[in-house]
This record gives C-alpha cells, sequence and structure tokens, in this order.
C-alpha cells in the first residue's frame, strides 16, 4: 500500500503530522477547561482526514505504536503554550485491538510522565466509529488506562447504538454530543429534549456534558438551557496551531447571572455544604483509613484528581470486606493495604453550586442509594450537598416563593418583577429586555362573561407565557390583573419581539373558545364602556411595550418603569399592538 507515492511507515507519519489545538470552554465562566489535540499535517502522506491515517496504520499492522508517538508529538507541542497550564488535553484513541498482547498504548503514562504531565490531566476520547469492535479485552483495557489516572470521553454520543451501555458499563469522566443533534437545537424540540434528558442522565452519573461542534449563538444558547457544561466549536473558537492564538477564556461564553434572589439561592447552597475531606486517586489506603479513623462521623470521602476535580466518592462500608475481616497482622489485611484506592471509588452525582436547586433536586432524585450530591465551583470541589440539607433548601426556596407569588396565577408577583428589573438595571454588560403586557377589552369581557371566565383567561395567558417564554431564558411575572411581565438578560430585540408576537397571536387564537359561538362568529361582543354607552369590543387580545437598555447603558429601576408606562399607553394606539423602545436613542 502507498500513499503520496511512498511507502507508509510509522517513522514517516511521526516526522510529517503536526497538532492543533480547539478550546474546550467553561458554559458559566468563559474560561477555557481542556484544549483538544487535532491531527494536522497529513496532506503530504496522501490523506484527506485524520481517520484515514488511522485507518491505514491499523491495516499496516502499527496502530498500537503509532498512537502513543502522536501523543508524544501532541505533548510536546502542548506543553509549549503557556496558557494551557492547569488545563486538560483531550487526545482522540482509536483504540481497536486495545490491550491485545503487549499493547504500547497500555504504557502511554510512561509518555506522560516524560513530559512532566499527569495522566489525570488526559481525556482519551474515544470514537464512536469502532465501538461495535470493542469487546471484554477491550473494556478491561479501558479501565486499567484509568487506573493509571487517564480520563475518558465517549465522543459522537447519541450516533451509534452502543452508547448506553459504555454509559453504563464504563463510567466516563465525560460524554461528547454528536453533532447531529445539536445542529438546530434551538428550533427543534425534539433535538433539545434528547440533548437535555442525555445531559440529566449523564449528571445523576457524575459525567461532564460537552456540547462539541456549535456553530451558531442560537445552538450556543440551546446547549446551555439544555444543561450542558462545557461547549466546543467554531462559535467559541476555530483550532489554533500557534502558541501566540491560545487565549485562558473568552468573553462571549459566559453565562449571565442576573438577580439577588438567585444569589440568596447559592448562599443557601453555600452554607449547607459539607466540607467532608477529600484524598487524592495516587494517596495509599492507609491514608484513606486515616481519614476515615480521625472522624468517627465521616461515613464517604469524596475523590479528587490533580486539579481538586472530583472523581467520585468512597464508602467505608465498601472498604469493610477488604479491611475488617480479620487482625491487622493477618497477610489478606496487609494485602489488602496495598490495593489501590481506584478500586473503590464510586460514582456521584456531581452538579455545579450555580446550578438552580430545583435541578439539583430533580439530579439527586434520579439517582439511585445516594447520600448527597458532590457540589464544584469551576469544575473544582467545593463540598458536599446532603440529602437533608437539600431538602432543606428546596423547602425555604418554596416559602419564600410562596410569599411572593400571584395566587391566581402562581407566578412572581410584584416584588420579584421589581428586584429583577433592579437588578438588570445596574448590569453594564449585554442587551437587557423588558417586555410589558396588558390586555385589549378585558374589562367587557368581564362584564359579560363574569369573573370567572376573566380569571380563565389570565390563567390561560399566564400558561402560554411559560410555554413560549419560559423555556427561551425568560423571567415571567404577574404584576397583578391582566397585565404581565417579561424580562430578558440577552438577547436580539428583533428576535425577541418576534417571541412577543408568536405569545400574542396564541393567545388571540386560543382565548376566542372563551366566547360563545355567536359572539367568535361576529368577531366583537357589545358592552357598556366606561362612559355608560353601549358599544361593541373587539375580542380579547393584548398590547405589549418592549424596552431595551442596550449593552454598555446603565440606568435606574425607575426609569425603566416610566419608560414601559410610557410606552403601554403607544402600544394600545399602534396597529400590531406591539411597540419597541431602545433606550439612550
Amino acid at each position: 500500500m502507498t500513499f503520496g507515492g511512498q511507502d507508509l511507515t510509522l517513522k514517516r507519519i511521526v516526522e510529517t503530522v503536526t497538532f492543533a489545538f480547539q478550546p474546550i470552554v467553561d458554559y458559566g465562566t468563559g474560561v477555557v477547561y481542556a484544549h483538544e489535540a487535532l491531527l494536522r499535517t497529513i496532506e503530504p502522506l496522501g490523506f484527506n482526514t485524520p481517520t484515514d491515517v488511522l485507518d491505514a496504520a491499523f491495516e499496516k499492522g502499527f496502530l498500537p505504536q503509532l498512537e502513543p508517538a502522536l501523543l508524544d508529538i501532541a505533548l510536546a507541542s502542548y506543553n509549549k503554550i503557556l496558557t494551557a497550564k492547569g488545563t486538560k488535553l483531550f487526545f482522540n484513541l482509536d483504540g481497536r485491538g486495545l490491550g491485545q498482547d503487549t499493547d504500547p498504548r497500555m504504557e502511554m503514562d510512561a509518555v506522560t510522565q516524560r513530559h512532566g504531565i499527569l495522566a489525570s490531566q488526559i481525556c482519551l476520547e474515544l470514537s464512536e466509529r469502532h465501538h461495535q469492535t470493542y469487546d471484554d479485552i477491550t473494556e478491561h483495557a479501558l479501565r486499567d488506562l484509568r487506573r493509571q489516572g487517564f480520563l475518558l470521553a465517549l465522543d459522537d454520543f447519541g450516533k451509534g447504538s452502543s452508547e448506553l451501555r459504555l454509559l453504563h458499563d464504563l463510567g466516563p469522566d465525560y460524554v461528547k454530543i454528536d453533532r447531529f443533534f445539536l445542529t438546530g437545537i434551538d428550533m427543534d424540540a425534539r433535538r433539545k429534549l434528547f440533548v437535555t434528558t442525555v445531559t440529566n442522565l449523564a449528571h445523576v452519573l457524575g459525567v461532564r456534558v460537552i456540547a462539541e461542534g456549535v456553530e451558531t449563538e442560537r445552538e450556543y444558547k440551546a446547549c446551555r438551557d439544555a444543561g450542558c457544561d462545557l461547549i466546543q466549536g467554531f462559535f467559541v473558537a476555530h483550532p489554533f496551531a500557534q502558541k501566540k492564538d491560545a487565549r485562558l477564556f473568552y468573553d462571549h461564553i459566559r453565562t449571565p447571572t442576573v438577580g439577588s434572589k438567585r444569589k440568596e439561592e447559592e448562599r443557601r447552597i453555600r452554607a449547607e455544604l459539607l466540607d467532608l475531606p477529600t484524598i487524592g486517586l495516587d494517596a495509599s489506603m492507609s491514608d484513606l483509613l486515616d481519614i476515615f479513623m480521625s472522624d468517627q462521623e465521616i461515613s464517604a470521602v469524596p475523590i479528587v484528581d490533580s486539579n481538586r476535580e472530583p472523581r467520585g466518592l468512597i464508602h467505608e462500608r465498601d472498604l469493610k470486606a477488604y479491611l475488617y475481616a480479620g487482625g491487622s497482622d493477618e497477610d489478606d489485611y496487609k494485602a489488602a493495604l496495598d490495593l489501590p484506592i481506584r478500586n473503590f471509588v464510586r460514582s456521584c452525582p456531581i452538579t455545579d453550586i450555580d446550578s438552580n436547586a430545583d435541578m439539583l433536586l430533580v439530579t439527586f432524585a434520579s439517582s439511585l442509594n445516594s447520600d448527597g450530591l458532590i457540589i464544584t465551583e469551576n469544575f473544582r470541589y467545593a463540598g458536599f450537598l446532603s440529602a437533608t440539607s437539600l431538602l432543606k433548601i428546596i423547602h425555604e426556596k418554596r416559602l419564600e416563593e410562596a410569599k411572593d407569588q400571584n395566587p391566581l396565577s402562581r407566578m412572581p408577583g410584584n416584588g420579584a418583577i421589581t428586584r429583577f428589573i433592579a437588578d438588570c438595571a445596574n448590569k453594564r454588560s449585554g442587551d437587557r429586555h423588558y417586555c410589558y403586557f396588558d390586555f385589549d377589552n378585558f374589562k367587557p369581557f368581564n362584564d359579560t362573561y363574569g369573573y370567572r371566565q376573566g380569571d380563565r383567561a389570565i390563567i390561560l395567558f399566564s400558561e402560554l407565557m411559560q410555554r413560549h417564554l419560559s423555556a427561551n431564558g425568560a423571567f415571567t411575572g404577574h404584576v397583578g390583573g391582566d397585565d404581565f411581565f417579561a424580562g430578558f438578560v440577552e438577547g436580539d430585540q428583533t428576535d425577541i419581539a418576534w417571541q412577543m408576537l408568536t405569545l400574542k397571536r396564541a393567545f388571540k387564537t386560543d382565548v376566542e373558545s372563551f366566547y360563545d359561538p355567536a359572539h367568535r362568529e361576529q368577531g366583537f361582543i357589545e358592552a357598556t364602556d366606561r362612559f355608560g354607552g353601549l358599544r361593541q369590543f373587539p375580542l380579547l387580545d393584548c398590547s405589549i411595550s418592549i424596552v431595551t437598555a442596550p449593552d454598555g447603558f446603565v440606568t435606574r429601576a425607575d426609569e425603566v418603569l416610566e419608560a414601559l408606562a410610557k410606552l403601554k399607553r403607544e402600544a394600545k394606539k399602534s396597529d400590531d399592538g406591539l411597540v419597541v423602545m431602545t433606550m439612550g436613542e
């Protein structure tokens, strides 16, 4: 077999190829969490894609020798990137024939040691292409690599038929959602449901989720709303080969945090965290026993890697069969002390401290035999939240919500709306959009059909708001009566206006069913106006005013409220019932 007119050899590949690196970024902070090493300079060898190189090496029988050599090249380049210090490196591992005979890939920890890098900083990324070829030997070899400290990621998750089994059997550290499910996720409810479901399942198993191949802002926001932890793709950054192009963080990848109420929720979580002592993956069994012996109240110890990222828990009960069966001078006991503590690590639900408390409850409730949740901050261990503490937080949240909730719609009331506006007004970055809704012709409808039907119309609108706006990250509230509010801390004004018109059309269509057939057919009702005269009123509709505070514009809450009140009157007079204003223009 020849490529580019020359015989393909291991030596020729190693002397020719180079690597580029693509950032993998934390959704919450925009900080670069890891880089994926991507094989480059393969054209002189006569190949079009990196997979062609690996396929050819496999056919010629030197794939096991090639992959450690490629890791060596990648690490040599990676070590030159100063901003990459402390981040992880994702390295694509073909995996065919892994663990057979004297496979050099089982000694890759020696490669990392030569470069002064811990194995726990390397994530071996397993492509879906060859999952069907994995057998018991392959899976045993992958477990051996994990015991050496390497992390595992399942790539192209959802593309093949074996991922769920591997997710269960291997317990990887990361899953990368296949690009198929991310393309157009912002416009496809089924795709978003799939990604949300996979993300929730992964979090229950203590696995982080990476949205890979994200190319647009809409996809980025949809993946963020679905709960993905990390993002990679052209929307973040293209792969780079020059170290001068490396960055520490990306400002446009940062989850907005708004509201004193949300900060209060995070404060409650922090107050309930147990500061359990942690232990590293490479610690001895004696070190672990010392922790359990030093505090009789401790029943579990979190396990962290060199970056203090949690990898699971070790329960005291799991050690009893090995350590408490006999006396301390028996051979079995001494042999047990030599066992690596990696053998006893159990997966545990892991979630970040800025997660919504309700999502913490969902994650915990979905896990089996869990004592609680490991809480992280910027992916590093922050503490352990017990089941009792989680229920206490949820209970306090429910009491707080009940105090500031409209009794009819059960939506946040005036107090929450005012706090939201005040918090947003103080922000300096990003566009903020404030939307006010007021029913048209509500009084004559109430007078004609009674307050019960009026309440039904209000409840209908609140449900439509939840369906159309809350799913898109909006804050929604009920001012009172037939007045509602929605707020966005980011987004394009035109897109927001389009969402408002969609909601307006849905309400106008659905509320027609509340009228008698005769009124629906004629398109109006006759009722007494405010001056005592009888006149015709169109069927229920709503007027919408949108006030936008642009990026960099700082305002006061009372200015926002004043602008909304003024615009509300203009919206009533407009042809389509919607008026938009940008502050400062």
